[in-house]
């Protein structure tokens, strides 16, 4: 007997909405309800968008500690062209903006709502010094990343949210951004021996589902991190790093 869909209920809303707005992806869909939510004050206050919107000093801090875990991953340089796609409320992305030369980086999100609050709590200062470029996700905004030829792309705490009917797009987006030879690709997932899904919006992929789709870049390091177990299912979080040859 097939398990029932815990995600069932939410899934059917989604599909609702899917037919009267066909060209809405999950992502934009899940990002949306994210907005709403906080707008009708049901948001988690120490969340990186709520953060962004009421609480300033926290919003530099609270991301410190990775940021400088991805500088040193990165061995960053100023001089180096970054672009972090899944850039949110660029609660991580200020750090890389405040670092880097102008104009060096570059923060793509699926809806512009979160990293637009992020750009008023950084500042119309730094902003204007630094020059980020933000754009919402799509073929003109890809085109555009391609072409600003970064060193290094990311992608921090968005592979496991990504929909299975979008993991085309979202890995083929990411090659191509990684579009400069020898720059580097790193972005964290979860770890499964098949696909699970543990959340609505969570899922977890065997190590050849991430190999065979960035399949035109080499993978130079996959480094398995902590365990994390939910419905009798052992995952692990992983780190990858790909290089264009």
């Amino acid at each position: 007997m097939t398990p029932a869909n815990p995600y069932g209920a939410k899934d059917r809303r989604f599909q609702r909405f899917r037919k009267q707005n066909p060209h809405v992806s999950f992502a934009q869909y899940s990002m949306d309800l994210v907005i709403k939510a906080m707008d009708e004050g049901w948001v988690n206050p120490d969340s990186a968008l709520a953060v962004a919107q009421s609480n300033p000093e926290k919003f530099w801090t609270a991301a410190e500690p990775k940021a400088k875990k991805w500088f040193k991953t990165m061995a960053l340089k100023r001089r180096h062209k970054v672009i972090e796609y899944g850039c949110g409320s660029l609660r991580l992305g200020a750090h890389f903006i405040s670092y880097l030369d102008r104009g060096h980086y570059a923060g793509l999100d699926v809806i512009s709502g979160f990293y637009e609050r992020g750009v008023r709590t950084i500042g119309a200062k730094l902003i204007d010094a630094k020059a980020p470029v933000l754009r919402v996700i799509g073929e003109e905004a890809v085109a555009e990343g391609a072409a600003f030829a970064a060193d290094i792309v990311f992608s921090n705490t968005v592979a496991v949210h990504v929909h299975p009917d979008e993991t085309q797009a979202y890995y083929g987006n990411l090659a191509r951004l990684t579009a400069k030879p020898g720059a580097r690709l790193i972005f964290n997932a979860m770890l499964f021996e098949r696909c699970h899904r543990f959340q609505f919006n969570s899922w977890a992929w065997p190590m050849e589902f991430y190999k065979e789709s960035l399949g035109e870049l080499e993978c130079v390091r996959a480094e398995i991190g902590r365990s994390r177990t939910q419905d009798d299912a052992e995952m692990k979080l992983i780190e990858f790093e790909f290089r264009r040859r």
